[in-house]
């Protein structure tokens, strides 16, 4: 019985613990990511298993990134609508802005 009181009452304390507000103050003293560090996040998540880190994978039939010479505008409609295996990359990259650091990202990674 006293082991239960122990335990429940362990138990209370570490839920209390939960409510701490330290953790979001963390977040704040927390550096955010530059605009070439976003793109090269997002293109990492989303895109280097077909295309590879250095955009030269080509796996389930992707291009080779590091030898487009695509426009800014055609890799944003390919994102968009995506095209053969790729599917449309919109709705993952949320916005347009993370479009233009992917955009941006995969810019860098030509010869």
């Amino acid at each position: 019985m006293v082991l239960r009181r122990v335990i429940f009452l362990l138990f209370l304390l570490g839920l209390a613990s939960c409510g701490n507000d330290n953790a979001s103050s963390n977040n704040e003293t927390l550096p955010s990511e530059t605009p070439a560090e976003k793109g090269a996040s997002l293109y990492t998540v989303n895109c280097a298993t077909c295309h590879g880190e250095d955009g030269k994978m080509g796996g389930s039939g992707a291009k080779d990134l590091s030898q487009s010479h695509l426009s800014d505008k055609q890799i944003k409609k390919i994102l968009q609508k995506g095209k053969n295996a790729m599917p449309p990359m919109s709705a993952i990259l949320e916005n347009e802005e993370n479009m233009d650091f992917v955009i941006q990202h995969i810019k860098t990674l030509r010869k």
